[in-house]
C-alpha cells in the first residue's frame, strides 16, 4: 500500500472509524507513518501499553531515515509523558523529553519545537520557567499559523495566571480556548482535551462552580467526538473535586469514583489525583476509616495532605494536623494552588489556641484571595481566629459562601455565627443552627451535623426530631446492616450473604450514606434500636 493508505488511516481516525483506521495502517507495512497511526489507533481503543511501544517503533522508524521533526514531538510530546502517567517510570520519561529537546534544537526554527516547550510545561513546577515555555510556544504557533498549539499553549498560560493570582485574566484566556475548542478551531481530540482539563483544574483551584457547570457541555460534546478515556478521568477527578465543594456529594462520588476506575484503564500512575478527592469526600461524610483506607499507598500525591490532615483534626490530633500542612507549605510554598492548604492550617492552629499563628495564616489568605470564593474562605477565616469585628468577617463570608454555590462552606460559617451570637441573641443563633443542621443533614456531614445538633441542645433546643428511616435502605442493605449489628467484619458479611468483598464494602458504604452514620459503630449501634424483621 502507497503513502495514499496512510492518508486513508488518517481520514478514519478523524471521523472515529477505528477498525478502518487499523485496517489501513496494517496494509501500510512496516513504515513509521503507519507505526504512528496504529499507535494513535491504539491509544484511542485504550490499549496505552500497545500504543506507547508503536510510538517507539515509528520514532525508530522516522530516526532511520534522519528526521528530527516530527520525532523531537514523538519523544518529548508523547512518549515522555506516556512513561510517566501510564507506568509512573519518571527516569524513562525524562529521558525522552531530553532526547526530544536535543532534537528539536538541531530541527531549526520549526513548528514542532513548539510542541516540545509545550512538554517542558509539564516538567517543571517552576512558574517563570513554565512562563518562558509557554511564550516561547506561542511565539511559534502564531508565526507558523499552527491554531491546536496555539490554543493549547493559551489554556497552559490561563492556568499559570491562575495560579499567579491574576485569576480573571487567566479564566478568559481559558474560556477563549475552550470556546475554540468547541467551535472546532482545535482539530486534535487530544488538545481539545488538554484544553477542557485545564479549563476544570482552574475551576477547582479557584472554586468557581458557576465557570465548570457552565463548560460541562464542552466535556459532552468532546465525549461525542473522541475516544479520549483519559480526558474523561482527569475531567471527571476535577469536576467531582468542584462538586464536593458543590455540596453535590452523591454526584461528586459518581464522578470521582468513576475517574478512580478510568484512570486505572489508561493513565494509571495518575489515579492517585481521583483517589485521594475520593478520602476527602469521605473525611467529610465522616468516614475516617474509609478514607484511611483509601490514601493508603497514595500519600506520596501532594492533594493527600487535607484529607489527612482533616482525619487528624476531626480525631483531635492537633498536632499531627499542623505537623503535615506546615511541611507541604514549606515544600510547595504558599502561593494560590495552597491556599486550602492554608485554610486549614489556620483552622487546626485555632483548635490548637495558637492564634499568633493563625492570624499570621489569615493575613496571607487574605493577600492573596482574588476571586469571590476564595475572599470568602478569607473572611471566614478572619473571623475564626478572632480578627475586630468577627460577626461581620462571617456576616461577608456567608454572602459570599451563597452567592458562589458553596452549601457546606455556607452552613459551616452559620456555625460559627450561632457560637458568636448564642450569648447575646440566642433565638438569632437558633435559627442559624438550625439552618446549618439541616444543610449537614442533606449533605450527609455526620460529624458537623452532630456539632449542629449539639449546639442546638446547649441553646436548650432540640435539634433532630429522630434518627433517619430504614425505609431508605434496600432489601439487601437492610441484610447488611443487620450483620453489621451483629459486629461482622466486610470479609464475614460477603461470606454470609454469598457476595463479594467489593460487594459487601459497597453495601456497607451506602448503609452508612444513606442512614447519615459515621462508622461501623455506629451503625452496630443503630441496628441494636430497630426491631426484628
Amino acid at each position: 500500500m502507497d503513502v495514499d493508505g496512510v492518508t486513508v488511516g488518517r481520514t478514519a481516525l478523524t471521523e472515529g472509524r477505528w477498525d478502518d483506521a487499523r485496517a489501513a495502517f496494517e496494509a501500510a507495512g512496516d513504515r513509521p507513518e503507519a507505526f504512528d497511526g496504529l499507535a494513535e489507533v491504539s491509544y484511542r481503543q485504550g490499549d496505552y501499553d500497545r500504543a506507547i511501544e508503536l510510538r517507539e517503533r515509528a520514532y525508530a522508524g522516522f530516526r532511520a531515515r534522519g528526521e528530527t521533526r516530527y520525532p523531537a514531538v514523538l519523544a518529548a510530546y508523547h512518549l515522555a509523558f506516556d512513561y510517566a502517567a501510564v507506568h509512573g517510570n519518571l527516569a524513562t520519561a525524562g529521558g525522552w523529553l531530553e532526547r526530544g529537546k536535543r532534537l528539536a534544537a538541531v530541527s531549526g526554527d520549526c513548528p514542532e519545537r513548539g510542541w516540545v516547550e509545550l512538554a517542558c510545561v509539564l516538567a517543571t513546577e517552576d512558574l517563570d520557567e513554565r512562563e518562558r515555555h509557554l511564550a516561547a510556544a506561542m511565539d511559534i504557533a502564531v508565526r507558523f499559523g499552527d491554531a491546536d498549539l496555539e490554543f493549547d499553549a493559551m489554556a497552559y498560560t490561563g492556568v499559570c495566571l491562575v495560579e499567579r493570582g491574576r485569576i480573571d485574566e487567566g479564566m478568559r484566556l481559558l474560556d477563549e480556548a475552550a470556546a475554540a475548542a468547541r467551535g472546532g478551531e482545535v482539530q486534535s481530540f487530544t488538545v481539545a482535551g488538554e484544553i477542557l482539563c485545564k479549563m476544570l483544574l482552574a475551576c477547582e483551584l479557584v472554586l468557581d462552580v458557576r465557570r465548570a457547570e457552565q463548560w460541562t457541555s464542552v466535556a459532552d460534546h468532546l465525549g461525542r467526538r473522541s475516544d479520549l478515556t483519559w480526558a474523561s478521568a482527569i475531567c471527571r477527578m476535577h469536576y467531582g473535586a468542584i462538586l464536593v465543594a458543590a455540596g453535590r456529594w452523591a454526584r461528586a462520588e459518581d464522578e470521582l469514583s468513576t475517574s478512580v476506575r478510568v484512570y486505572r484503564g489508561c493513565y494509571r500512575a495518575l489515579c492517585s489525583g481521583a483517589v485521594v478527592r475520593l478520602a476527602e469526600l469521605r473525611v467529610r461524610q465522616g468516614r475516617l476509616e474509609e478514607a484511611e483506607q483509601l490514601l493508603v499507598g497514595h500519600e506520596h500525591d501532594s492533594y493527600a495532605v487535607r484529607p489527612l490532615a482533616r482525619a487528624h483534626l476531626a480525631r483531635g490530633e492537633l498536632d499531627l494536623a499542623a505537623t503535615l500542612l506546615r511541611r507541604h507549605r514549606d515544600q510547595h510554598g504558599d502561593g494560590l494552588p495552597q491556599f486550602p492548604v492554608l485554610a486549614l492550617l489556620a483552622e487546626v492552629e485555632v483548635a490548637a489556641g495558637r492564634f499568633d499563628q493563625a492570624r499570621e495564616l489569615s493575613a496571607r489568605l487574605t493577600a492573596i484571595a482574588q476571586s469571590t470564593p476564595l475572599r470568602a474562605i478569607a473572611e471566614f477565616t478572619a473571623g475564626l481566629v478572632g480578627i475586630p469585628e468577627v460577626v461581620t468577617h462571617f456576616e461577608t463570608a456567608l454572602a459570599s459562601f451563597g452567592t458562589a454555590g458553596l452549601p457546606f462552606e455556607e452552613a459551616r460559617t452559620r456555625m460559627e455565627l450561632a457560637r458568636v451570637l448564642a450569648p447575646a441573641g440566642p433565638a438569632v443563633a437558633e435559627a442559624e443552627a438550625r439552618a446549618a443542621l439541616s444543610v449537614f443533614d442533606r449533605l450527609g456531614a455526620g460529624p458537623d451535623a452532630d456539632a449542629a445538633a449539639a449546639l442546638l441542645r446547649s441553646l436548650g433546643v432540640r435539634g433532630r426530631t429522630g434518627p433517619k428511616d430504614v425505609g431508605a435502605l434496600s432489601k439487601r442493605e437492610r441484610e447488611v446492616l443487620r450483620l453489621l449489628g451483629l459486629g461482622l467484619s466486610n470479609p464475614e458479611i460477603a461470606a454470609r450473604l454469598f457476595i463479594s468483598r467489593k460487594t459487601a464494602a459497597h453495601h456497607v458504604s451506602s448503609v452508612l450514606t444513606k442512614l447519615g452514620l459515621r462508622n461501623r459503630a455506629e451503625a452496630a449501634v443503630f441496628a441494636a434500636g430497630q426491631p426484628e424483621e
